[in-house]
């Protein structure tokens, strides 16, 4: 209901912007909208997403809010204590963002191209993005009051970019003098029960070798605070003007690496109960070998690093078959786009489907130009990219895409082509999906809905 405008709030705070309200949430149903400012949690002012997460979760909470006219509102929630209230801002942290300080020898965003939005530039190293979202930060710029809040309140698990455990290299590939303080920063939290989850972006020659030796022995005496350690390629684009030379992968090395990191996860297994150590599926792929069966990924813990994706997608491609799924109702041409790294498992989605009558499966193997042509990942494929390679091309009833290409909950491709642009420019239907079940299921609620007509 609205509320006296306090002179206090209206002219000495400033409300935190709501970006997002989830639908059926507690916010929701108590009349929050995007667009609007939160000032209050029952009475108490948050001094960042930290402390309001600790305020969300009591049960029945009020909001002070202002809606976009400028009226204060004091609404009350219905939830349970532990839920939250289903909101989401901007910026995330409530104030204002930690940015990254580091000049990494092989940071991606320094390679993206002059066209892309903004806040595909911005650079975060931000310790609460990294315990609710799972963002990777470096802890090279985190203070001592900082790493004392985190101990405090316990905020487990983090995910750290290590990279190397060796100070001077670690100067170097961070370009940062603060990078030694970032390692001091690591063990005291993993001292200190902080679980951690660590990345090791590989660029050949330099953080790899005896110095990955190094590192990975290093993390695995920190004690069982550090969860696991991820491998990962790194990542180079046409758009390297200025930066340091770094050469990519071969596939005698990628095979190298995968021999080697197959021995350590034994020896690990018996001294850790883990295998610890783990590689993006890049690497296998570059190998051409296949990828580990899914016990030996534990549970998944990298999967936003590129960890076990191919795996979860051809346990996916196992279930079909199991769905019973014979024949359509009418005949259905669809095709179906992907980045070359993907190429192996889209051609065994093909054959899987090609035993339902009646469907007809043509695969699109995209080339990656926005990023200069050295990118192959499916994730990274733009909507330019798409148009440029299927325009003019029979695509059929439907083109599938991954979800992965798309800005979370939106239908952004990164070079800001949307899905309802594509679809015009193409003239045809597309629909992203996550993986084969979602795509069986999307072709069969096709099949039933042209049943109707």
């Amino acid at each position: 209901m609205p509320v006296k405008d306090d002179h206090k709030i209206r002219t000495k705070e400033k409300g935190f912007l709501i970006s997002a309200v989830d639908k059926n949430s507690p916010a929701e149903a108590a009349g929050l909208k995007s667009g609007w400012k939160i000032f209050r949690i029952d009475n108490c002012r948050p001094t960042d997403i930290i402390d309001y997460k600790i305020m969300e979760s009591g049960e029945n909470v009020s909001v002070l809010a202002q809606d976009e006219p400028g009226l204060f509102r004091r609404l009350k929630t219905v939830k349970k204590a532990g839920e939250g209230l289903g909101l989401a801002f901007d910026p995330p942290t409530l104030n204002e963002l930690q940015r990254c300080g580091n000049r990494c020898i092989f940071c991606f965003i320094d390679q993206n191209p002059g066209n892309m939005r903004s806040s595909l530039y911005l650079k975060d190293d931000d310790y609460r993005l990294s315990f609710l979202y799972g963002n990777f930060i470096t802890l090279n710029r985190l203070t001592e009051s900082e790493i004392k809040r985190i101990i405090k309140l316990q905020l487990s698990p983090l995910y750290v970019s290590v990279h190397t455990t060796n100070p001077a290299l670690r100067v170097k590939m961070f370009g940062s003098k603060r990078a030694e303080r970032g390692l001091r920063n690591l063990k005291s939290l993993a001292v200190n029960g902080i679980k951690i989850h660590a990345q090791v972006v590989l660029c050949p020659g330099i953080n790899t070798g005896e110095e990955l030796n190094k590192t990975i022995n290093d993390l695995a005496g920190m004690g069982k605070s550090i969860l696991s350690v991820a491998l990962v390629p790194v990542g180079l684009t046409g758009y390297r003007q200025d930066l340091e030379t770094i050469s990519s992968f071969t596939a005698g090395e990628a095979s190298k690496l995968v021999s080697k990191i197959g021995k350590m996860q034994k020896k690990y297994l018996l001294e850790k109960k883990s295998r610890f150590v783990f590689l993006a599926d890049e690497f296998y792929t570059l190998a051409g070998v296949d990828y580990p069966p899914s016990e030996e990924y534990e549970g998944f813990p990298q999967l936003e690093n590129g960890v076990g994706l191919a795996r979860l997608f051809l346990d996916e491609l196992d279930k079909l078959p199991g769905l019973g799924i014979k024949a359509l109702q009418k005949d259905l041409k669809i095709t179906i786009a992907a980045g070359s790294a993907a190429k192996g498992i889209i051609e065994e989605l093909k054959k899987s489907l090609s035993s339902i009558k009646g469907l007809n499966v043509n695969i699109e193997i995209i080339d990656n130009l926005f990023f200069g042509g050295h990118v192959s990942v499916t994730g990274l494929l733009t909507g330019s990219d798409i148009k440029s390679a299927l325009e003019g091309k029979e695509i059929g009833d439907v083109l599938f895409i991954s979800k992965s290409m798309l800005k979370e909950q939106s239908e952004m491709f990164l070079d800001d082509t949307d899905i309802p642009a594509l679809e015009a420019g193409l003239n045809t239907k597309i629909i992203p999906v996550s993986g084969p079940l979602e795509l069986i299921q999307k072709i069969v609620d096709i099949d039933r809905a042209r049943q109707s007509f």
